[in-house]
């Protein structure tokens, strides 16, 4: 079976939703992208679309939020 590639709307998508989710819970992108030990904009890159980001930083990301990685991916 063929590799479906990510598009760039789906990366996009993505990277709103995290922004969402992080917004929701009050977290500035400073603190999580501190707490994540990445640059804020290295963070920012990801919630703008502009970075696909890799299975461990949205393990990351989640665990920073509180969350499972499917609890960060279930309403995506």
């Amino acid at each position: 079976m063929a590799k479906k590639k990510t598009s760039a709307k789906d990366i996009i998508s993505l990277g709103k939703h995290i922004a969402k989710e992080r917004q929701k819970r009050g977290i500035s992108l400073e603190t999580l992208a501190t707490d994540m030990d990445i640059s804020k904009g290295n963070l920012s890159d990801i919630e703008n679309g502009k970075r696909d980001p890799r299975f461990s930083t949205l393990k990351a990301i989640a665990n920073g939020m509180d969350l499972d990685v499917s609890e960060l991916l279930k309403n995506y």
